[in-house]
């Protein structure tokens, strides 16, 4: 069962997480031959408060 985990900063629509969803499940069936009810996706939205990239928080934290 091939798992897709996507971690992102919140802020996408519901709409914007079911079509991603349904084209990487398509795609993922596809390629690597399998169905698609075999295929799940993980969606971890992650405060920017705990995002940091290139040493840089993406917010100050608030603690």
């Amino acid at each position: 069962m091939p798992i897709i985990r996507v971690e992102l900063l919140p802020g996408r629509t519901q709409e914007q997480k079911t079509l991603y969803a349904t084209e990487a499940t398509r795609l993922a069936a596809e390629i690597l031959k399998c169905p698609v009810e075999s295929v799940d996706v993980i969606f971890t939205e992650i405060e920017p408060r705990d995002w940091a990239r290139g040493g840089r928080m993406h917010s100050p934290a608030s603690d």
